[in-house]
């Protein structure tokens, strides 16, 4: 089977899958609801990302996927708890007590880098708490 991923580019990429990739790929997507493009798309984005910022991963929660520190909390949690600026402070650190400084610091770059991932989800969970 050829799968097309089609992202800002001119023009679509194209490649052939074993078999057995194939029907992996078709689990996840049923699994996922999503169509062949944007699983494929989702999937090489996170991929992307997980390369650049190696402490992060993505979790099937209730909500959705998400970003999350690996064996830490979600990078929305982070993100909000660091405040509009999204720097490292004390508050952070005390807040995270647990978790290592350097993967703090990943996870809010990474919500400086995909902020329309996090702060949907940050205002989110801010407005539910004032409920």
């Amino acid at each position: 089977m050829v799968y097309h991923v089609y992202m800002s580019l001119p023009r679509p990429i194209c490649t052939r899958v074993a078999r057995e990739v194939e029907s992996e790929l078709e689990r996840v997507f049923v699994e996922q609801q999503w169509t062949p493009s944007e699983g494929l798309r989702r999937i090489l984005l996170e991929w992307l990302a997980a390369e650049r910022f190696p402490q992060i991963e993505f979790r099937e929660t209730r909500a959705g996927r998400r970003a999350a520190l690996r064996g830490g909390p979600e990078v929305w949690e982070v993100a909000a708890a660091a405040g509009p600026g999204r720097a490292m402070s004390a508050v952070v650190g005390q807040r995270f007590a647990g978790t290592r400084t350097e993967a703090l610091e990943e996870a809010l770059a990474y919500a400086k880098e995909y902020p329309a991932q996090i702060d949907p989800i940050v205002a989110r969970e801010e407005r539910l708490a004032r409920m």
